[in-house]
């Protein structure tokens, strides 16, 4: 329990690098930051989403998972709870 503390009383999401491929978030996704601009393809309540992300953009959502196809922004961290 001691690495992951935050995930049991809440205090700050994790970031995990979601990396060039499909990424299923282990937890709950509350967001993800983009680094470089581009669309993001990701499944969100069921429904697979695509949009276009700035440069070092920051996004509150749940999602589900994030897919390869589709996206070409990079550097996109997932923030897990």
């Amino acid at each position: 329990m001691a690495k992951y503390a935050n995930l049991s009383n809440g205090v700050a999401p994790i970031w995990v690098e979601t990396g060039d491929g499909d990424y299923t978030p282990t937890g709950t996704c509350i967001g993800f930051f983009v680094e470089v601009a581009g669309d993001v393809s990701f499944i969100s309540g069921g429904n697979t989403i695509t949009r276009t992300f700035l440069d070092s953009q920051l996004v509150t959502c749940q999602v589900d998972s994030f897919l390869a196809s589709g996206t070409t922004a990079t550097g996109i961290c997932a923030l897990v709870i």
